[in-house]
């Protein structure tokens, strides 16, 4: 089965059930999903099958900086499912604000920049298939097991490097991640570690990530121990 048809079967009938059970209720959808054709384009020809057949489109509900319910997906390995739903929860009634969350090999957000790392690119994701910054390890987003939340808000720093190019981390501002955030208390929570408690030479706001127990040997056999 293809990414596409994956995230077709995850994420169409959700949403028509939603449609059903809402009616009329003021929520937003982001953007409709690309054809398989799309996807294909959008992936490197070394990407591995084995990790895209983890892979799972989890529709997401969250209030944007204009204050109205939009609705998106969220790409992530299957065994954090669970988790990407109880933290999105959080997050809407939290009522932090989302800029969007849409599939990294959207069009629009591919338009913007690689992985979506651009100046006026501030969405939100999990998997992308790339390696780590500045290394050719794989990332743990390439596994699906990392999310990125509001990455212009909260960006990724190594002394002069930072990403996306012309972000900056504001913490008056209300779609910053902060240590005591409901946000960053939901994913500490379920386990999950954020990269704005790194020290040394790096801190990454924007970036949680998870190696669930079950997927331990799995990860190590792509990125080592």
């Amino acid at each position: 089965m293809s990414l596409y048809q994956l995230l077709m079967k995850r994420l169409w009938l959700p949403l028509i059930g939603l449609s059903l059970l809402f009616g009329c209720a003021p929520v937003q959808f982001d953007s409709s999903l690309p054809g398989d054709d799309a996807f294909l384009t959008n992936q490197p020809p070394d990407v591995i099958v084995d990790i895209q057949e983890q892979l799972v489109v989890v529709p997401v509900r969250y209030y944007g900086p204009d204050g109205a319910v939009h609705q998106g997906q969220l790409v992530v390995n299957k065994a954090l499912e669970g988790d990407i739903r109880q933290i999105f929860e959080t997050i809407k009634r939290s009522r932090f604000p989302v800029e969007s969350v849409l599939p990294i090999a959207h069009p629009l957000i591919q338009k913007k920049g690689p992985y979506g790392l651009s100046p006026d690119t501030n969405n939100t994701s999990g998997y992308v298939w790339r390696p780590i910054v500045g290394s050719r390890r794989l990332s743990m987003h390439a596994l699906g097991l990392a999310v990125d939340i509001n990455p212009r808000k909260n960006p990724y720093i190594k002394g002069d490097l930072v990403l996306p190019p012309g972000a900056t981390y504001d913490p008056a501002n209300p779609e910053t991640l902060l240590p005591n955030s409901p946000v960053v208390t939901a994913f500490k929570k379920l386990g999950w570690e954020w990269g704005g408690d790194w020290t040394g030479e790096k801190v990454d706001y924007m970036h949680f990530q998870k190696i669930p127990p079950s997927e331990k040997e799995w990860v190590e056999s792509y990125r080592g121990k």
